[in-house]
């Protein structure tokens, strides 16, 4: 199951970006969704098993904004540094970085999709109070 399309990861970058890493790299775009959505998948399959029904906005928004920044990411080393303030892969990075503790988050259970958890944290609050049978009896006395 792909977690977004092309036009993601053109919303995210100018579409001139991808045709340039289309030029360097043929078919780059297609083989990195598809590698992030497997990614993706894997890691939230324990808590979310596959097939969805659907793909919830934030799962989308999560692999358009890694595809992206791996798309660019492949064809310069600019999207790994900060050094300079015009680096204009400073907004997709700090996107990839918020994208990536929240995965992390959604894995761990911290944060929620709204799709049925097969592994849920815990389970439904009940209390049982159970205490073995009085060995000493102090009615008699």
């Amino acid at each position: 199951m792909l977690l977004c399309r092309r036009s993601h990861i053109v919303d995210l970058l100018h579409a001139a970006y991808v045709e340039a890493c289309e030029q360097q790299n043929p078919g780059l775009v297609d083989r990195t969704i598809e590698a992030v959505s497997g990614e993706i998948g894997d890691a939230l399959s324990y808590r979310y098993p596959q097939p969805w029904p659907y793909v919830p906005e934030l799962v989308r928004y999560i692999a358009a904004v890694i595809s992206a920044y791996r798309v660019v990411e492949a064809i310069t080393s600019l999207v790994d540094t900060e050094a300079s303030s015009d680096n204009e892969w400073l907004p997709l990075q700090k996107q990839w970085k918020y994208c990536t503790d929240l995965l992390e988050d959604i894995a761990s259970g911290k944060q929620k999709l709204p799709l049925e958890e097969a592994n849920p944290d815990r389970e439904e609050a009940s209390v049982a109070v159970i205490a073995p049978v009085r060995f000493f009896d102090l009615r008699g006395l």
